[in-house]
């Protein structure tokens, strides 16, 4: 729509804003950086200014309301209004190319010598397609989840919530080739034959591993992977009606977390490392939380209440003053 370009044109104002009273220079160059602005953001909501009431406005108009929350374009929108905050734009995709990959994977492709693939070309397209927002030379692994409901009371009135996190592709036949049987790895897919959830990883992945003491082998490619695919901070955005929370995470408790994960509690692995999906591993992000917070990983987890621009009189007499001269100008023309 044309107001929302508008708006979201201007956007950056706020963030200028925002920034200074951050005690930032420039924009968020690292996770610190970001939970810092971030802080300030919440600080300006929760004393109801009239720029944390626009913003918290917008959050609430475009984002998190329940009425539109679950539309797939929300999460691309939420990508718009974070990028122009900071006057950048989300990551173009199809302007990407394969990144190089390491001595270590490529020697892994002495394992593909007969096929048609090779897995240092399925880790560098994996890596290509993390990174969701640039700002500047930071780049940043976006998602935004369906949260629990909140109604303006910050009371909970709706507990379900979409617990199952998409982190991208990592490919399974890389991951395993060389550890499982060639003929068992072939039958694997997603859904129904084998990868459909963190049951049938235990069954046709993780305990066949444990079976032929292939643990320590699985532990070491399973790092080596994560470490070159997961570069990019991990930010999870939950969209909770009258509430929107932040979770921050470091590209390295992320993955060491999960690595920490199968070297501590192998056994509890599955249900955290939860399923593939079209090649697109599937995380159980509140279980991933609880060990991070379990293994003193470091993290940062902010919420903000977006109920307080309700009784904003700055924010109401600005969305008069917009209506009114709308309305003046489309009068005066005599349509």
């Amino acid at each position: 729509m044309i107001l929302d370009k508008l708006l979201f044109d201007n956007i950056s104002i706020l963030g200028k804003s925002f920034l200074i009273e951050s005690g930032l220079t420039d924009i968020p160059q690292n996770i610190h950086e970001m939970n810092k602005f971030l802080e300030t953001v919440k600080e300006n909501i929760e004393s109801n200014s009239f720029k944390g009431a626009l913003f918290a406005d917008i959050l609430f108009s475009f984002v998190t309301d329940i009425s539109i929350r679950d539309r797939n374009t929300t999460s691309r929108v939420f990508e718009d209004i974070f990028s122009a905050l900071f006057s950048m734009k989300s990551t173009d995709v199809e302007s990407r190319q394969n990144p190089p990959v390491n001595d270590e994977i490529k020697k892994l492709d002495s394992l593909c010598t007969t096929l048609d693939w090779k897995i240092s070309t399925d880790l560098s397209g994996n890596k290509r397609e993390k990174s969701d927002l640039s700002l500047g030379l930071y780049e940043i692994s976006l998602k935004t989840l369906k949260g629990k409901t909140y109604d303006e009371n910050y009371m909970i009135i709706d507990n379900n919530d979409n617990k199952e996190l998409n982190v991208g592709s990592l490919s399974y036949r890389a991951l395993l080739k060389g550890i499982i049987d060639d003929e068992k790895l072939k039958s694997l897919s997603d859904r129904k034959s084998g990868l459909g959830s963190g049951k049938q990883l235990r069954e046709n992945i993780f305990d066949p591993i444990k079976s032929i003491n292939k643990e320590k082998d699985f532990y070491d490619r399973l790092k080596l992977f994560l470490e070159y695919v997961y570069t990019d901070d991990l930010y999870i955005v939950l969209k909770s009606h009258y509430r929107i929370d932040f979770i921050l995470i470091p590209n390295d408790t992320f993955v060491n977390t999960l690595t920490d994960l199968y070297k501590e509690n192998e056994d509890k692995f599955h249900e955290v490392f939860y399923r593939w999906e079209n090649n697109n591993l599937r995380i159980h992000w509140i279980k991933l939380k609880s060990y991070m917070e379990k293994y003193c990983r470091d993290f940062y987890h902010l919420d903000m209440d977006l109920s307080c621009r309700i009784e904003n009189d700055e924010l109401v007499k600005f969305k008069c003053a917009i209506n009114e001269n709308i309305e003046s100008i489309l009068k005066s023309k005599k349509l």
